[in-house]
């Protein structure tokens, strides 16, 4: 049970925070590239028109703030699953059973999910059902899956 806190639920948990925190980034990116576009063809507008777009671009630019600290939050939630982890460890070693190869996959795994996350923008993301959320990119079927599914389906 111990072990399986430290190999597999507290990867998974850290994994899911770093898709929360690539999903809003990636979002928040969108956003304010959207509204600086919208910024640009104020020009154009009556001045009354303009000024209105104005504040409400100052609004959405506040807004964006959401993104920093969800990134800050996540940032705080890791350090409290490093410190989960490490008391683990401890408890562990305490009880003669030490640190063995299968954190270092987890970690390994981890570090390659992150890496996955940060390529993609975050975009990868789709629900397998409701209760489940949002798969991880690393989770996810790859296109040729997908298409060999719909293969079957239209037999």
């Amino acid at each position: 049970m111990v072990k399986d806190v430290r190999e597999e639920l507290l990867p998974e948990a850290a994994l899911e925070l770093d898709a929360v925190a690539s999903v809003a980034e990636a979002a928040a990116e969108k956003i304010l590239t959207a509204v600086e576009k919208i910024d640009g063809l104020r020009d154009g507008m009556p001045e009354d028109v303009s000024e209105a777009v104005g504040e409400a671009i100052v609004e959405i630019f506040e807004a964006c703030g959401f993104q920093d600290l969800t990134g800050q939050r996540v940032g705080r939630i890791h350090q409290t699953l490093d410190n989960v982890a490490d008391r683990v460890e401890a408890v562990l070693a305490h009880t003669g059973h030490g640190p063995d190869d299968a954190s270092s996959e987890a970690k390994r795994n981890r570090d390659k999910h992150t890496e996955n996350v940060e390529k993609s923008g975050g975009e990868p993301f789709s629900e397998e059902g409701l209760l489940n959320g949002p798969q991880l990119p690393s989770d996810a079927k790859t296109q040729e899956e997908i298409d060999a599914l719909m293969d079957q389906l239209n037999k």
